[in-house]
């Protein structure tokens, strides 16, 4: 009889240690795939099987973060959002977050993929009951950057770099600084901002991205973000053509200035990362501008087109777009030709 309770007891702590040991087995043997979208695929079909909330919250933020570093932005806040909304403990040898945080990341990357409503829907959340510091001074740095994507006037632009500008000596948002110092530099043009973050805090990411030394990737958050000083319109066609940010992921989990040092790309709507179905070079409110981008890709030998996308504002924008080729170096040959653009997967 004591030998089978012994027995038992053995099993039952087999059970347990298998329990907590999954979701780690599962990343490991999804990391073992041949490729990222293979590994996505696979997270997928084993996270319903999960039994344990534990395990199931810890999967769905690993995904979120495979998605994100994939470009799959949507995808990657849809992962966030539904790990965050799971009560359970974080698992060990899993990556610690709360449930704030991963409502940040949520937040980071439905900003990324140019749904501020999502962002917003987010940030109204139970997130602003934290009583963390950092996490209420990312809410307000967010808050900010989904309202600067949305802007229709230069004096709503005003408005947002007069809040910047407080929230840069606020020592509440001393965790977002350079973040802060970042935006105000670059929407205003003014090179005051950029030394000043170079100053203050000369080792961050966003010091790296003012002095030039980090090479800049696109997302579509940048292509929303306002310039001061001109048409909010050319400002955001502009941006477009120009090289963007890459937003850099802090301790934290949250963001420096957005996505962890990410491969930017579209998201896909079924989630698949697998292929690369075209390359974005810009996107216009304007068809005439649209159209000047694909005359200079057609000088260049490349076969440009335009897509429309109508917004839920009901803005339509013009989106240049080139077919991936069959060796799948598209975006090679246009960056070499001095040509910034993101894949759609």
């Amino acid at each position: 009889m004591k030998r089978s309770l012994f027995a038992a007891a053995l099993l039952l702590c087999g059970a347990l240690l298998s329990a907590q040991n999954s979701a780690k087995e599962i990343v490991q043997k999804a990391l073992d795939s041949s490729s990222a979208g293979e590994s996505v695929d696979y997270l997928k079909k084993q996270i319903p099987q999960q039994k344990s909330a534990a395990d199931k919250r810890a999967l769905l933020a690993f995904l979120g973060g495979l998605q994100e570093q994939l470009g799959a932005y949507k995808d990657a806040s849809a992962s966030y959002a539904q790990a965050a909304g799971i009560s359970a403990p974080n698992v060990e040898g899993m990556p610690k977050k709360t449930s704030p945080q991963l409502v940040l990341d949520a937040v980071r990357c439905a900003l990324c993929s140019g749904d501020s409503a999502t962002a917003d829907s987010y940030l109204n959340s139970a997130v602003r009951n934290s009583q963390d510091e950092t996490i209420q001074a990312y809410i307000k740095l967010y808050e900010i950057w989904s309202r600067l994507c949305q802007i229709e006037s230069n004096s709503q632009l005003d408005e947002s770099v007069a809040l910047l500008t407080a929230y840069a000596d606020f020592p509440s948002m001393k965790a977002v600084a350079p973040s802060v110092l970042l935006t105000l530099w670059y929407i205003t043009g003014q090179e005051s901002w950029g030394k000043k973050l170079r100053a203050a805090f000369p080792k961050s990411p966003e010091a790296a991205i003012v002095a030039g030394s980090v090479q800049m990737v696109p997302a579509p958050f940048w292509y929303f973000m306002p310039k001061k000083g001109s048409a909010l319109e050319a400002a955001a066609e502009s941006a477009a053509e120009s090289q963007t940010i890459p937003m850099e992921k802090s301790d934290d989990g949250a963001s420096a200035n957005g996505s962890a040092e990410n491969g930017a790309s579209s998201d896909s709507g079924d989630g698949s990362s697998e292929k690369i179905k075209k390359q974005q070079l810009g996107l216009f409110k304007s068809r005439d501008n649209a159209q000047g981008l694909c005359d200079r890709l057609k000088e260049k030998g490349f076969k440009p087109y335009i897509t429309e996308e109508t917004r839920p504002s009901g803005t339509t924008y013009y989106i240049v777009v080139v077919d991936e080729n069959a060796k799948g170096n598209i975006g090679d040959q246009l960056r070499s030709a001095g040509f910034e653009c993101y894949p759609i997967f």
